[in-house]
């Protein structure tokens, strides 16, 4: 007995001692192992967080990452997007595995080809990629690179013993001499793969002053359509076509413009592609279909019943789940009568779609408007099924007969009979001169549109030009007889 305590009681006491500080060591363990297994799952979701699934490579985030680390530094670095052409072509043609085996095999033609080059590869997405080529002096250092990938990707790849030669465009940019900050840099290196994707491609292309005053040029468009808009400096303009058959037939193409206060009158080609990117296109289709409507019904009053305008429709437009909504409301808001207001889609019909496309031309045909196609980039499994929607008229370009033409000479007719064959009402626009049109009065076409038999007119001359029409109708039938 030790203090009062016997031995039996002293053994317990150390047995629970010995117990507790194992329990305690256990516990101190567990807690380690925990907080390590939570560090390896953070590394592992941080390393899949900036890894591409499909090449194991970095990815859009590390990518940005990379760039914002690098941004702020002393040494230039060249940033490079490579994007590839055609690769839709190839998944619709393999098939995507086949594309996601095209893709892997690129990129570990992109990194082998930056071994030892201080250069990394990114997927973006897609067929979209991104070069990051560090400690170089001059653009003769980022050309040898380049150079290089450019030779390496003249080899084929081959995917399911199919030979592919891979074409590209690539675009460069350089910090700092080109921009000092993320956004910019990125945007000048787009820049240059865009023009080099339409000056050649299977080439790389370096940003530089001319680029950057056409980028410039365009955020100052931009920010003037949004102006514009507000500011109420659009406006409608319309062009006849004339019936071959039976020139008293009234029919015009309202043509959007925008007045602008320093360049003047710009056509709707100048300033399409920004309103389209900017989301104005919508509000713009649906202001020059408002307005042709409520001419319609003023000249209307005047005794003028048989006119009809046809109002073109953006891709972007259509592709909305409320489009056919929006023009039946407005139709219908101004108590139009059925088969004035033709609607022109210029979309690719795609057999996938085909049935979008009958569900919403049918809504269309059911409150009397009238379709028009103006693409003739039809799938060819798509042909029966076409032939089978609710269409009334094709649009084709006189470019085809033009002396200039790179087109074979006997085109247009087949257009036209193939278009006939479809049981569709044919139209020629951009008819420019006599020899044009000669050539079509001995054709199977329709209507003729240009500048040969009419100028454009502003839409509030429209009841003037329609007081004044029986002359031009005489001096188009005489236009005729002579030829």
């Amino acid at each position: 007995m030790i203090f009062g305590i016997s031995y039996d009681e002293l053994k317990t006491i150390y047995i629970n001692l010995i117990s507790i500080l194992v329990i305690f060591l256990i516990g101190m363990i567990a807690y380690r192992y925990s907080i390590l297994n939570k560090i390896r799952e953070q590394k592992i979701m941080k390393k899949q967080a900036y890894t591409d699934p499909l090449t194991c490579g970095g990815n859009r985030q590390l990518f940005l990452k990379v760039v914002d680390n690098l941004i702020g530094g002393k040494n230039k670095f060249a940033l490079c997007f490579l994007d590839l052409d055609g690769f839709k072509q190839i998944n619709d043609t393999l098939g995507h595995d086949a594309g996601d085996e095209l893709l892997k095999k690129l990129y570990d033609i992109l990194s082998n080809s930056l071994m030892k080059k201080n250069g990394t590869v990114y997927r973006l997405g897609g067929d979209e990629f991104a070069i990051i080529l560090t400690h170089v002096e001059t653009t003769e250092d980022i050309a040898k690179v380049l150079d290089k990938i450019k030779l390496d990707l003249r080899t084929p790849i081959v995917i399911e013993n199919t030979n592919i030669l891979l074409e590209y465009s690539l675009g460069v940019a350089i910090y700092p001499s080109d921009a000092d900050n993320r956004k910019d840099l990125l945007s000048y290196a787009d820049d240059a793969m865009y023009y080099i994707k339409e000056h050649g491609k299977n080439n790389y292309y370096f940003h530089n002053k001319v680029l950057k005053a056409k980028q410039e040029n365009k955020n100052k468009m931009e920010a003037d359509l949004k102006k514009a808009f507000r500011e109420g400096q659009f406006g409608v303009e319309l062009q006849p076509r004339f019936n071959l058959k039976d020139t008293s037939e009234i029919i015009f193409e309202a043509l959007l413009y925008w007045n602008h206060p320093v360049l003047g009158h710009l056509k709707a080609e100048y300033f399409i592609k920004q309103a389209e990117e900017l989301g104005l296109i919508i509000k713009l289709d649906e202001f020059v279909l408002e307005k042709c409507l409520e001419k319609l019904n003023e000249v209307k009053k005047k005794g003028f019943n048989n006119v009809k305008i046809a109002v073109n429709n953006s891709n972007k437009h259509s592709k909305r789940s409320d489009f056919v909504d929006s023009i039946c409301n407005i139709i219908e808001k101004h108590s139009i009568e059925k088969g004035l207001i033709q609607i022109e889609y210029t979309d690719i019909i795609k057999v996938s779609e085909i049935e979008n496309y009958r569900s919403m031309f049918g809504k269309l045909k059911n409150i009397g408007v009238n379709i028009c196609i103006t693409n003739l980039e039809i799938e060819h499994d798509t042909l029966s099924l076409v032939a089978d929607l609710p269409i009334d008229e094709m649009k084709l370009n006189v470019q085809y007969i033009k002396e200039d033409s790179k087109f074979n000479k006997n085109i247009l007719k087949d257009l036209i009979r193939f278009s006939k064959d479809l049981g569709y009402n044919v139209t020629v626009t951009h008819v420019e001169t006599k020899e044009e049109f000669t050539k079509l009065i001995s054709s199977d076409v329709d209507n003729v549109q240009g500048n040969f038999l009419s100028n454009r007119i502003k839409l509030n001359m429209l009841g003037d030009y329609l007081k004044q029409y029986s002359e031009y109708k005489a001096s188009v039938d005489n236009i005729i007889r002579n030829i």
